[in-house]
């Protein structure tokens, strides 16, 4: 049988969410309910992967001060940690202000910048059905086409390949086409409305998600409240979305959704079936304060 665990490698930071509910009052206080805690898309990913009962490894790199600390996290959470320890950055961190569906980052890589992919050896990578990476492990690493050569490596030993495209504005900044060259060997790409539009050089969300259909074997847009749109053998279907208890907070329900396509397409389960699942996922994430289950 295909194992049901996956490697999921890419960035982990230090959140602070702040929710807010009314517009920043420049040069005074303004009222905001605050969490801290250890995210990261990548990182999110794997937690509700964790959560949904799949087995997890999970590479990145945090500063050396904060090793134990994080690794603990993770592993409180079933989820393997392999992380490695800068002496020279500190972790990566994030502010999030979140003012109902708008949703503002402010983000320092730190040792995010340095994550060496070749420290996946192909004896974790065997175990594994699948790999999950992330756009922001590409965008300003030093030489981002060695997760190329991951993604290369993991489908030359039989591994399903997903990747997020993470942000819109960062791929504006490294040009779309470029990022396209480094991910092209992944089995399905994963983005919302504004990343597809921005990668198809389109302003037409059906029209984005052929285009980019003609490049990657399966693509998932995103597409907010109306759900999602599947591409795969040159069909497109629609899954709804699944409405949440409540709304509190957007952070993390793109990771939610990344980990349920990723745990049913682990499990045999087809591209609909997966997205199906992943919605409800989604659903849940933004019913809570943060980015995890």
């Amino acid at each position: 049988m295909t194992p049901v665990r996956i490697v999921v490698a890419g960035d982990v930071v230090d959140d602070v969410i702040a929710v807010v509910d009314q517009p920043l009052r420049a040069n005074t206080d303004t009222p905001a309910q605050i969490k801290r805690t250890l995210g990261g898309s990548a990182a999110n990913t794997a937690v509700w992967l964790a959560n949904q009962g799949c087995s997890v490894d999970f590479f990145a790199r945090v500063g050396i001060r904060d090793v134990v600390r994080c690794s603990e996290d993770f592993s409180e959470v079933g989820v393997t940690p392999h992380l490695a320890g800068d002496e020279q950055l500190e972790t990566g961190s994030l502010v999030s202000i979140v003012r109902g569906d708008d949703r503002s980052m402010l983000s320092d890589r730190g040792a995010n910048l340095a994550l060496d992919p070749t420290e996946i050896s192909d004896s974790v990578l065997s175990e594994a059905s699948w790999l999950h990476l992330t756009g922001y492990s590409f965008f300003h690493h030093h030489n981002p086409k060695m997760f190329s050569a991951l993604i290369e490596r993991a489908r030359s030993q039989g591994l399903g390949v997903m990747v997020d495209a993470s942000s819109a504005g960062f791929l504006l900044d490294v040009g779309a086409q470029r990022f396209v060259s480094w991910v092209r060997e992944a089995s399905v790409l994963r983005c919302n409305e504004e990343e597809a539009q921005v990668l198809a050089d389109s302003v037409d969300t059906h029209t984005a998600l052929e285009r980019l259909g003609e490049i990657f074997p399966r693509v998932i847009v995103t597409t907010g409240e109306t759900g999602s749109l599947l591409r795969e053998g040159g069909s497109t279907h629609h899954i709804p979305s699944v409405p949440a208890e409540r709304d509190v907070d957007p952070t993390g329900a793109g990771d939610a959704f990344n980990a349920g396509v990723l745990a049913g397409l682990a499990q045999g389960a087809s591209l609909a079936e997966s997205a199906t699942a992943a919605a409800a996922l989604a659903a849940d994430a933004v019913s809570r304060l943060g980015a995890r289950p």
